[in-house]
């Protein structure tokens, strides 16, 4: 519902109460008057921008968790949890939060049947006070890009080519379960977007079950593959097609982007618990334009944490990197070497239509985030 709609459920003492908050005036027995007075001072842009900028460190956190969350209605233990990870370190209470935006008017305790033990967020006032957030960090358009990459539709592409090289050739693993670096050589010579066996020796960890033994991309496919059920990895130490696999293959089937999508969302919040918030950024700030990767970084400060070897700044990057081998956004250059950012249609769809809010990270079988701690 929107804020004109949720008002005209709220009874006229919580109408008083709000009215109190922002210090004006206004008839304290019409009910209707007290809805008139509230939407002309909330309805301006300025007191609207004021309100935001005058929230504090933990309030914009909590703002943020709520508002670029995409559902609109929430239980009270879900805004506990979201209250909790405002707060983070800090010792806070959880319930203050929640009262100041009911306070606000900025959340409302649910009206109907399906939502009365619930609490809703006004569908048009979230839009005006994100697109604040927004503003805060935009400027003027950046140019078009000397160059771009875009690799829409190549990920898909790329696991079926992975699942007909196992169909078609014996593949077999290392001691580590490694597939050999000359299988992977041959195998990524047939992707769409090939890459390099990992030769470098550096710690490796954190990102899916078998990053440590396969670069970043590849890391992912494999892994999806595994998850879902088209490999399996057998005692005699090599891989095989499932049936499902092999289906897949004989049926020409393309996988669903947002389902490799959403994998990755739940494989990376380990490392980037706030990977959500994060992605809720860039579609804020790139879509529909380039915006600099720079903009972005000073957008998401403090939603990411260092990771063991991992800077906020590489974790971004890193970021950056799998959004656009998933085709979620494009990354270019521009004409001064600045690195440039932009949502693609099916990406905004993406992160529009999957609310990684609700995508809990994977079971450690599927994971494993510390089991590769080596060196590689």
């Amino acid at each position: 519902m929107n804020f004109a709609e949720l008002l005209t459920y709220t009874d006229i003492d919580q109408l008083n109460r709000i009215r109190k908050t922002y210090g004006f005036e206004g008839s304290v027995h019409s009910k209707n008057e007290l809805i008139r007075t509230l939407l002309c001072h909330l309805g301006r842009r300025q007191e609207l921008a004021e309100q935001i900028r005058g929230c504090d460190a933990v309030q914009t956190r909590f703002l943020q968790l709520v508002f670029f969350d995409y559902r609109d209605v929430f239980s009270m233990e879900e805004l506990l949890g979201k209250a909790k990870a405002a707060w983070g370190e800090e010792e806070g209470d959880s319930r203050s939060l929640i009262l100041w935006l009911l306070k606000r008017g900025w959340l409302f305790p649910g009206v109907t049947l399906r939502t009365r033990h619930l609490y809703q967020v006004p569908r048009d006032l979230k839009e005006r006070i994100n697109r604040l957030f927004a503003e805060e960090f935009l400027e003027d358009a950046s140019d078009e890009p000397v160059a771009y990459r875009d690799e829409q539709g190549m990920l898909a592409q790329d696991l079926s080519r992975f699942l007909a090289f196992v169909m078609h050739n014996e593949v077999p693993l290392t001691a580590d379960g490694a597939i050999y670096r000359q299988h992977q050589r041959k195998l990524f010579k047939t992707f769409i977007v090939p890459e390099k066996p990992v030769e470098k020796k550096g710690w490796r960890f954190g990102f899916g079950r078998r990053y440590h033994l396969y670069p970043d991309r590849f890391s992912l496919i494999y892994d999806y593959a595994y998850y879902q059920g088209y490999i399996t990895e057998e005692e005699t130490g090599w891989i095989r097609l499932t049936e499902k696999g092999a289906g897949k293959i004989l049926n020409k089937e393309t996988e669903p982007g947002q389902e490799m999508y959403r994998f990755w969302l739940r494989l990376y919040r380990k490392p980037v618990p706030h990977l959500p918030v994060v992605v809720r950024w860039i579609d804020l700030l790139a879509r529909g334009r380039w915006t600099p990767v720079e903009v972005i970084q000073r957008a998401v400060n403090g939603w990411i944490e260092p990771y063991y070897y991992e800077t906020a700044e590489s974790l971004l990057r890193r970021i950056l990197k799998m959004m656009m081998h998933l085709g979620v956004i494009r990354m270019g250059e521009g004409a001064d070497g600045e690195k440039l950012v932009s949502v693609t249609d099916e990406g905004h769809a993406l992160i529009t239509g999957i609310s990684g809010f609700t995508e809990e990270g994977l079971d450690d079988r599927f994971s494993n985030p510390l089991s590769g701690n080596r060196m590689v």
